[in-house]
């Protein structure tokens, strides 16, 4: 146990943490607290989501911005439709995907990209599809431009954005083409890690847990070739991100 906490104290205090716990002597069996603790844990996560809301809003912005994306603030759906089209006649985009996120929707995107030219799908999970459209699915995010989604949550200590796949939402289309494009509401934005777990552990609790889980913390990069630090080789060079409401 003494092992344990010293470790733990120091993941925490290497996150800069004011707050470091140290495990109590029943930690051991924390990860499997039942049903009604799961979802009181979240909903506590939710509200200090939507309470701390301009705050964390704000956290997020700063630390995505330190870690390479690209942020705007639309103070409605109107300006964040003009900056996807800005960004798509930046890019010289021809071919641009998008999830299925309602949030999407609410800003226009459909007519904000078709309007410059480009030509728009919605990307499938390629989980549940069959082997033909699997391949077409790939084929067209690794050909497309720039891939747009919405995002599940948010997490500000890290300034990280999370897509759960599922139907409407292959991974590929936030991995596959070179710009990624993640438009973000006050609300959906997590204060730290902890929270985002919580959220997890609920949903593996009442039987909604997604299959996978990606962690976007800024563009691709990779330090694996003689220790420099290169962009953009497993993933997106260039990703924005749009943050709806006042800023």
């Amino acid at each position: 146990m003494a092992d344990r906490a010293l470790f733990l104290s120091k993941v925490t205090a290497g996150l800069g943490r004011q707050k470091i716990l140290s495990p109590t002597a029943d930690s051991a069996t924390a990860g499997f607290e039942d049903a009604a603790a799961a979802k009181s844990h979240a909903d506590e996560a939710m509200v200090d989501a939507n309470t701390r809301s301009v705050e964390l809003v704000d956290q997020m912005a700063a630390m995505a911005d330190t870690n390479g994306w690209k942020v705007h603030r639309a103070s409605n759906p109107e300006d964040a439709a003009d900056l996807i089209a800005g960004i798509c006649e930046e890019k010289k985009a021809t071919s641009v995907l998008r999830s299925t996120h309602d949030v999407l929707d609410q800003v226009g995107v459909d007519s904000a990209v078709t309007n410059t030219g480009a030509t728009l799908g919605i990307t499938q999970h390629e989980g549940e599809n069959s082997s033909q459209l699997v391949d077409a699915s790939k084929s067209a995010a690794f050909s497309a431009d720039i891939g747009i989604t919405g995002v599940d949550y948010a997490v500000a200590e890290t300034g990280t954005v999370v897509l759960h796949p599922r139907a409407g939402l292959s991974r590929l289309v936030s991995l596959a083409p070179p710009t990624h494009i993640a438009v973000l509401r006050p609300g959906e934005v997590l204060d730290s890690l902890d929270e985002l777990f919580a959220m997890e552990r609920n949903d593996f609790m009442t039987g909604n847990l997604a299959g996978s889980m990606n962690l976007i913390s800024g563009p691709s990069k990779t330090a694996d070739i003689e220790g420099t630090t290169v962009t953009g080789i497993h993933g997106p060079l260039e990703v924005h991100l749009i943050i709806l409401g006042e800023a």
